[in-house]
């Protein structure tokens, strides 16, 4: 299984504990993201791809999101399952990148 360098590197530098100080929601992180790292985004979406498959279980993802890729973000605070969640963040990145095949 992948280490999941890229999703390390946006959940940890950029989800990190002071995200909520910084940016007004989740999206506005991911837009930022997107206009720093463009060329990152379908690493980014590849590996979500990969984690989304790898670990079927929500526990399984909160786990990875806040213990292995130290990102802040307790998103069934929002109302989000997790698994919905990254999804969404991916499809979100791949649309503000202007992705051809973003849904």
């Amino acid at each position: 299984m992948t280490d999941y360098p890229m999703l390390r590197h946006f959940f940890g530098a950029y989800m990190h504990e002071d995200w909520g100080d910084e940016f007004p929601d989740e999206w506005a992180v991911a837009d930022e993201f997107v206009r720093d790292e463009p060329y990152s985004v379908a690493a980014f979406a590849t590996e979500m791809a990969q984690l989304l498959a790898n670990c079927p279980e929500e526990e399984q993802l909160r786990h990875k999101l806040l213990y292995t890729f130290g990102a802040a973000a307790m998103m069934e605070n929002l109302g989000w399952k997790y698994r919905d969640w990254l999804q969404a963040m991916a499809d979100h990145m791949q649309k503000a990148s202007g992705h051809p095949q973003a849904s």
